[in-house]
């Protein structure tokens, strides 16, 4: 089942054909020394795949015409899948000529810190769920496609304090990190324990669509929603756990006699 919008594969197609180009043909005129690794690009590919997927696929019409849990299944991937994928595979050269550009820089730099990036993440996260903002979203294309870009965008800003390439715009040390990700799963337990816990369908759309004919979700919407806030709540911890994890055994690693330097880490926050 294709969930087909043309100009979301239009706009995976030219990321993809510019990210190939940069780290390929157009590699010598930004760095002098090598490319990026398979890993990388596996990486930055395999985040292009997950979305076009979860945007152009069968969760995307399951979201949009049936189910609530489907949709937060998207956002999820949206928020947690994409955005490191697309960060651990994009090599710091790549995004050094923007950098330093002294307004770029700048800006690029105060949106990195982890108070600044994890506050709009968390704004943007409470705020489209809030029912009047979700249904609007539901109820309007482009609304919904600004809903996307702004959750995408925004969750790019909160991973980079974790896995960053740019030491211009430099990661906090472990420890920090660690704090950082602990921290990251509130705005989404903010979000998921109301869905969870709410006595009534909060977001009507639902409920208009199964009570039409054909709906063909084998929940009811208060099920549904019930089912969405545990995804959201379980789900939406996993990455930060894994992540977490990754991030105490590299530093673990580092701090051995003879270890490696932890990876990005700077003392500046």
């Amino acid at each position: 089942m294709i969930h087909w919008h043309p100009e979301v594969a239009a706009g995976l197609g030219v990321l993809l054909a510019l990210y190939l180009l940069a780290t390929g043909p157009l590699r010598r005129r930004l760095t002098p020394g090598p490319g990026p690794g398979g890993g990388r690009v596996a990486a930055f590919v395999g985040g292009l795949a997950v979305l076009a997927v979860a945007l152009l696929g069968p969760l995307a019409e399951w979201a949009e015409h049936a189910a609530l849990s489907a949709h937060m299944v998207q956002h999820l991937v949206l928020t947690l899948v994409v955005p490191p994928l697309w960060l651990l595979g994009t090599p710091d050269w790549l995004l050094r000529p923007a950098a330093r550009r002294r307004g770029i820089g700048r800006a690029g730099y105060v949106l990195t810190r982890p108070v600044v990036a994890l506050g709009l993440a968390s704004t943007a996260l409470i705020v489209w769920h809030v029912p009047r903002f979700f249904e609007a979203a539901l109820r309007q294309e482009a609304l919904h496609g600004l809903e996307h870009l702004t959750l995408l965008g925004t969750a790019l800003l909160a991973w980079w304090p974790v896995a960053g390439p740019l030491p211009e715009w430099p990661r906090p040390v472990a420890p920090a990190q660690l704090l950082y990700l602990f921290v990251a799963t509130i705005p989404m337990t903010a979000v998921s324990a109301p869905i969870t816990a709410a006595e009534h369908v909060l977001y009507p759309f639902y409920a208009e669509v199964a009570a039409s004919v054909g709906a063909g979700w084998p929940l009811a919407p208060r099920a549904d929603q019930e089912l969405a806030g545990v995804l959201m709540w379980v789900g939406g911890s996993l990455p930060y756990l894994i992540a977490g994890t990754v991030v105490f055994f590299r530093w673990a690693v580092a701090e051995e006699p003879g270890g490696t330097a932890f990876p990005g880490e700077s003392s500046r926050a």
